[in-house]
């Protein structure tokens, strides 16, 4: 398993003291970090998070003031068409039903894309059908926020951080 990092503030100075193995950064809304966060980290995976529905990078945000859970499978659909590799819909795991749905109707399919959870318990783990993710007990995300300000763990604590744990072929 590995660990993704993101923040709405200055990657490298939230990241400071850790080991960073990959970054999530905006590439559009408020903030726009992408391009800090990627030359601050060369070295490591930088996923670009387009949260407009503008057609970029390659995770999409699917939650309350991001785009909408009925627009995944279109934007999923159309990252495809432009070349990325299993573009990222991150969702609340809470919505999965919703998501899954919106992938069918855009005849996309579950292994097309990679899945990515919000699911805030303060330890890491990848989402399954015990959290409410997918069909059955061997599915899993491919990745899940698990930690966000307000429930962390030290390290993280006390930073502007979100913690996610990442299956180990997610990038």
């Amino acid at each position: 398993m590995g660990t993704m990092f993101d923040t709405t503030g200055d990657p490298k100075a939230t990241f400071e003291g850790l080991k960073v193995e990959a970054v999530a950064a905006y590439g559009n809304g408020k903030p726009t970090n992408y391009p800090e966060a990627k030359a601050q980290f060369p070295h490591v995976p930088v996923v670009e998070i387009d949260v407009l529905n503008a057609g970029i990078g390659d995770a999409g945000d699917f939650e309350k003031g991001d785009m909408l859970y009925t627009e995944a499978g279109e934007w999923a659909s159309r990252r495809i068409k432009a070349g990325v590799h299993r573009p990222i819909v991150y969702f609340q795991v809470s919505e999965s039903a919703a998501i899954h749905q919106s992938l069918e109707a855009a005849g996309v399919k579950p292994q097309q894309v990679r899945m990515w959870t919000a699911h805030y318990t303060g330890k890491p783990h990848l989402c399954s059908s015990e959290c409410g993710f997918g069909h059955d007990a061997n599915q899993h995300a491919d990745a899940t926020q698990w930690g966000s300000p307000g429930y962390l763990p030290p390290p993280f604590k006390g930073r502007n951080i979100d913690v996610s744990e990442t299956k180990p072929d997610f990038f």
